[in-house]
């Protein structure tokens, strides 16, 4: 293990930071959306009902702007943290090519620097030695990828049910007939 992190180099600890900002930020999101509360019991949903309500002496376009202003304030709380996640998983995988390119330039410069017969395993040592680095960069990504796709499905879906709720609402304010 001590030697693989030695061949990694410098860029280890970019990348060691980029696997802990995005932990972090999957762990946190994760128990963001593990403790929301059902929708009708959502402290968010019963402010914008209870908003809604006040304002019903209003006309329709005027509470749904309203309501689409709120929302916009759920989906930033919804969302927060995502496009930082998404950023980490862009940007692990080319600090782990750059280790790599700098990696293969280390090698060719070694192998260049050889004064007797290059044998390959002078070149599978530095091609392995330099490939880590990529590989370590695609081991951070790709959960921080996956994550962020997940989290903003659900992020998505949350304030899909918030719209059609509060739609809903506000047509049974204006007299509509709707079939639950």
């Amino acid at each position: 293990m001590n030697d693989i992190i030695t061949q990694i180099g410098p860029l280890l600890y970019p990348l060691l930071g980029l696997s802990l900002m995005g932990a972090i930020l999957i762990v946190d999101r994760f128990i963001f959306f593990i403790r929301l509360p059902a929708l009708h019991k959502s402290e968010s949903y019963m402010a914008l009902t209870t908003e809604l309500e006040a304002n019903k002496h209003l006309n329709k376009t005027v509470r749904d702007e309203l309501m689409s202003f709120r929302l916009l304030d759920l989906q930033a709380t919804l969302t927060h943290g995502l496009h930082f996640l998404r950023l980490i998983a862009i940007l692990s995988p080319m600090v782990g090519l750059l280790g790599t390119v700098l990696g293969m330039i280390k090698a060719f410069k070694d192998i260049a620097g050889q004064t007797g017969p290059v044998v390959p395993a002078m070149i599978a040592d530095g091609l392995w030695s330099a490939m880590l680095t990529t590989a370590y960069g695609l081991s951070i990504a790709l959960p921080c990828l996956f994550a962020a796709f997940l989290y903003t499905r659900m992020a998505e879906k949350r304030l899909g049910l918030f719209q059609k709720h509060l739609n809903a609402q506000s047509l049974k304010i204006e007299g509509a007939q709707l079939n639950d």
